[in-house]
């Protein structure tokens, strides 16, 4: 006859058996979820930045225009978004992370500061050279002026965020204030970059050679300042 403390061994692991399994059941529950929102979200965002590249510079498109589109419903847009703002917020930061992920690649790839320091303007003026960026980084730039008035605007993310990637360059080459320096080298890089977006026009080579000639001399300048 077993001992009531046998007993109790079995209660206790057929009740950690049953957890186990029953939590199993809800993780397969939440993936699957979770795996629908994701899937939700990004319909929506790709909806969201095709209207808004469609509309080229006029109004955006409405909740119901970007609904159609994804093939969900209003009520899957409130799901995720408390409003149109709310999703062109979240395809303005996924943008400008997309800019400072293919950024940090190219500077990245290059070997002396110079050339980090060129590769990572080339990489922010393809966002105007490259007709199919340009399209979509005008349209969310169009765009980003509809998030909320507390946040900073794209731009100026955008430009501290290419900040941080240039000051080691930066530093390599001599500057005193590295991150000063690659503050104004990025926000350089950015306004040339809008000016040839707005303007729908592509840069040409000497353009890119004056612009990067003229930012690494104002680098190198900078560590005889002060």
């Amino acid at each position: 006859m077993p001992s009531d403390r046998g007993a109790d061994r079995g209660r206790a692991g057929r009740t950690l058996a049953e957890r186990t399994l029953a939590e199993r059941a809800v993780r397969r529950r939440v993936s699957v979820v979770e795996e629908v929102a994701q899937s939700d979200v990004r319909a929506l965002m790709e909806a969201g930045l095709a209207l808004m590249v469609e509309a080229s510079g006029r109004r955006g498109p409405r909740v119901a225009d970007i609904v159609a589109a994804a093939g969900l419903s209003n009520d899957s847009f409130y799901r995720y978004f408390a409003s149109k703002d709310e999703l062109v917020e979240a395809i303005v930061d996924q943008g400008a992370r997309t800019v400072v992920g293919y950024v940090r690649h190219r500077i990245a790839s290059a070997r002396d500061p110079e050339r980090r320091l060129r590769a990572g303007v080339e990489a922010i003026m393809k966002q105007a050279s490259d007709t199919g960026l340009a399209a979509k980084t005008r349209a969310v730039l169009s765009n980003s002026t509809a998030v909320s008035p507390d946040a900073p605007h794209a731009s100026v993310a955008l430009v501290e965020s290419l900040a941080e990637l240039f000051a080691e360059p930066a530093a390599e080459l001599g500057a005193r204030e590295p991150l000063h320096a690659a503050r104004t080298v990025a926000g350089a890089a950015v306004a040339a970059m809008q000016f040839y977006l707005f303007k729908a026009q592509v840069p040409s080579d000497d353009d890119l050679d004056r612009l990067v000639a003229f930012l690494l001399a104002g680098v190198k300048a900078s560590a005889d300042a002060g």
